[in-house]
Order: structure tokens, then C-alpha cells, then sequence
């Protein structure tokens, strides 16, 4: 989830500074995605557990929830940024125009941009996500 969430604060960085056409760069590409993005978040992460293991648990604990572990290793770790950076780039290749590095630095433009037949993938999208929240709220302990 964090992968796939992080990835979209640089459009969000562009769309403060007014750029609203030309917001998915270098942070929309498989090369980053699959390559630079996983690294980083894998190490963060893995930190981020480590250092705040306790206030993880309490705050899963205030939402009323009980995962298995709050702390997972670097390859699991690994493996889930790879999964949610290829799914977004994946996705948003097909949804928005305006995405010129998805092949970078083979190719330079979007060829995979679906015009009006984006609704489709956005549909598939959100549907995906319902059913992984009906999924996930199924087989959670929520008391």
C-alpha cells in the first residue's frame, strides 16, 4: 500500500507548484517503480518498523485491529513494493494521457493511453480495491 500510495505524491508536488497537465513524470516509469522506488521504501519501511514497532501496535490496536505481525522482513518488504509500484504504474499507463516516462528510458510518450475506454480501467480499478477491502475486512479480528 505504501509503495503504490507514495508514487502519487509527485503529482501531487507538480499540481501544488500549478503544473496541471504535466504532473506524472519520472516517478510514473517502470524503471523507477521496479527498480529505484522499491529500494527505498523497502529500507524506510523496514526503519520505520524497527524504530516504531510499539506505537504500530497501539495504533493498530485504537482502530480495533489485529494483524499478525507489525514487522516484516526486507524480501516480504521487497517483494510488496514491487507488486504496488507495478500495479499503479500499470494502471495509471492506461488512464492517463499525460504520462511520458512509462517506458523510460526506452521510449518517451504514453502508447498505452486508452482515450475514453480509460473508464474501463478505472472501473476494474475500483472494483479491485472493494473487493480487496471486502476481502481484507472478512478476514480481519475486528472485535
Amino acid at each position: 500500500m505504501v509503495s503504490a500510495t507514495i508514487i502519487d505524491l509527485e503529482p501531487l508536488f507538480y499540481l501544488l507548484l500549478g503544473e496541471y497537465y504535466f504532473h506524472h513524470r519520472i516517478w510514473h516509469s517502470y524503471f523507477f517503480a521496479l527498480v529505484v522506488f522499491p529500494i527505498l521504501i523497502t529500507l524506510a519501511a523496514f526503519l520505520v518498523e524497527r524504530r516504531f514497532e510499539p506505537k504500530l501496535s497501539s495504533a493498530y490496536g485504537a482502530l480495533k485491529l489485529k494483524p499478525p505481525q507489525t514487522k516484516y522482513s526486507p524480501p516480504i518488504i521487497y517483494l510488496s513494493c514491487l507488486i504496488g509500484g507495478f500495479s499503479h504504474v500499470f494502471f495509471d499507463m492506461f488512464t492517463h494521457e499525460s504520462l511520458p516516462y512509462v517506458l523510460y528510458p526506452l521510449f518517451y510518450g504514453n502508447p498505452f493511453y486508452l482515450g475514453q475506454a480509460r473508464f474501463i480501467v478505472e472501473g476494474l480499478a475500483v472494483g479491485l480495491t472493494v473487493y480487496s477491502v471486502y476481502c481484507w475486512w472478512k478476514t480481519s479480528k475486528l472485535d
